[in-house]
């Protein structure tokens, strides 16, 4: 019997008790089971729905997502994905309001107003107007807040048991999840499709100074997290990957509710969204009820493609950023994303290096040498619908330097293409099998793993060849990657340095 025979029969062994009980029959592969149990269809308007019934709780995981990120934004508009996830929760004119002909009057004289003053401070930041319009605008924020609601959407989910209610937005994708009682599908879906077909931007201004404060404690108030930001950028010359997901102060500052609003417009339609459930639930049902709440959002064109590619790397890019934090090294080198075979031989190639307390990184850095607190290493940074980085990431152990940490990690690299062998390549993937394993305990995980795949690469389907792919993988093919993008004229490298020790 093969290794990989008998690997298959472990993940098999391990997968039945997720997915099978008495009353599903006997026995095969987790993996199998979703590809006889997932159903999908596509609306006549464009959106993809992924339904899968599964356990005995009479609950469903329920995910709404969009193909839209802060890839897809200018310069212009730089956090306006972040900015229209926050505007979502804010109600249309039936929820998160109290009288909305009376907010709704108030509601355009905010907006003029608000406009108006955004001109003024960027084109004459001096002008004597600025005061008068900022203490009207006040003036009409307290009077309209007297028609909010706030919160309405968790008041409502609260009400009828609904739990998780929460949503994320990166560089690929945005998404808006929550777990209900199966019986609330057709309440769910009646909520969510009004909310998507008609949101109001209620408490505009309010939320853009909460951004701002949510930028300054997030990423402006720590060093790590600065680090990051700057590191993404230096690698990322062109390609609207390197705008930061929260957005840049100076745009988040005078984001138009215009743009924000033509954003929404652009991005979120039909084509660009799949809603999954996966729960206790009559399948045709839930096809139905989705069919006839969000098959009323109405078909648009699709946003031209991005057209703009990262050139290629012409020398190593290298970057300080100087902050009063302990000291921290990020490297990056430019690679292909899926389909790739360069792609998957990178997802080995960090399981290699850095999975778990055993890999060749850990074992170095932190254990023998003991130079590194920590070490890290994961491919396909920051997204995954465009060419992205594989990126090695290492805390220095005092008073070792992140120059230390950094030579170590090469010397580490040029080792592993000189010794990777089979045996060891099969103990990654069987990890990542069991990692997927992990992803499928829950209704939720289910749905968001189901989610992306068919968001980020067209087809949920894609899960189950990525195991494939990365099976295939073979010790020649991780030195060839290593040799052709694993060198000093493709990475990118960014190191905080400690201003306390500077000094």
């Amino acid at each position: 019997m093969t290794v990989r025979i008998m690997r298959a029969l472990c993940l098999c062994a391990l997968l039945v008790p997720l997915f099978f009980g008495p009353a599903l029959g006997g026995p095969g592969s987790g993996l199998e089971y979703l590809k006889n149990n997932v159903q999908t269809r596509t609306l006549g308007n464009g959106i993809n729905v992924i339904a899968l019934n599964r356990g005995y709780s009479p609950t469903l995981a329920l995910v709404i997502s969009f193909r839209v990120g802060s890839a897809d934004e200018s310069y212009r508009t730089a956090g306006a994905a972040h900015m229209l996830e926050h505007m979502l929760f804010k109600g249309t004119d039936v929820i998160g309001t109290k009288d909305y002909k009376k907010e709704k009057k108030l509601l355009d004289e905010i907006e003029a107003i608000g406009e108006a003053l955004d001109e003024l401070k960027l084109s004459s930041p001096a002008d004597r107007r600025i005061p008068v319009l900022e203490k009207k605008l006040k003036k009409l924020q307290d009077d309209s807040a007297k028609y909010a609601v706030s919160s309405p959407y968790d008041r409502v989910y609260s009400e009828i048991g609904g739990v998780g209610f929460n949503a994320s937005t990166s560089r690929d994708m945005t998404s808006y999840v929550i777990e209900v009682p199966s019986e609330k599908l057709e309440l769910w879906a009646q909520i969510e499709s009004e909310r998507l077909r008609n949101p109001v931007f209620r408490e505009y201004y309010k939320e853009r100074n909460a951004v701002m404060e949510e930028r300054l404690m997030r990423y402006d108030s720590k060093g790590i997290e600065g680090l990051v930001e700057r590191f993404i950028a230096a690698a990322f010359v062109a390609h609207p990957y390197r705008h930061p997901i929260i957005g840049w102060d100076s745009v988040i500052r005078h984001m138009s509710i215009r743009d924000v609003r033509d954003f929404f417009k652009r991005y979120y339609i039909p084509s660009r969204m799949t809603i999954t459930v996966v729960g206790k639930q009559d399948v045709d049902r839930t096809f139905a009820l989705i069919d006839r709440y969000f098959g009323r959002m109405k078909a648009c064109c699709e946003p031209p493609p991005l057209k703009t590619r990262e050139p290629a790397t012409a020398g190593e890019r290298r970057l300080e950023y100087h902050f009063n934090a302990n000291p921290y090294l990020l490297i990056g080198w430019n690679k292909p994303s899926f389909p790739s075979d360069v792609n998957y031989t990178c997802d080995i190639i960090a399981g290699l290096l850095s999975d778990g307390r055993t890999s060749r990184l850990y074992r170095s850095l932190v254990l023998e040498k003991r130079i590194a607190v920590s070490v890290d290493a994961w491919n396909g940074f920051p997204g995954s619908r465009y060419d992205n980085l594989f990126v090695i990431a290492a805390a220095p152990r005092a008073p070792h330097t992140a120059r230390e940490v950094e030579d170590a990690i090469y010397e580490e690299i040029v080792k592993l293409a000189a010794e990777v062998g089979r045996e060891e390549i099969e103990k990654v993937v069987s990890r990542e099998e069991s990692s997927t394993v992990l992803d499928f305990q829950s209704n939720k995980g289910i749905a968001r793993t189901l989610n992306y795949y068919q968001t980020i690469r067209g087809d949920w389907s894609g899960i189950l060849r990525h195991l494939d792919e990365i099976r295939l993988v073979t010790p020649e093919r991780v030195k060839s990657v290593i040799a052709n993008y694993f060198i000093p004229e493709n990475r990118t490298v960014g190191v905080l340095i400690d201003k306390k020790e500077k000094k």
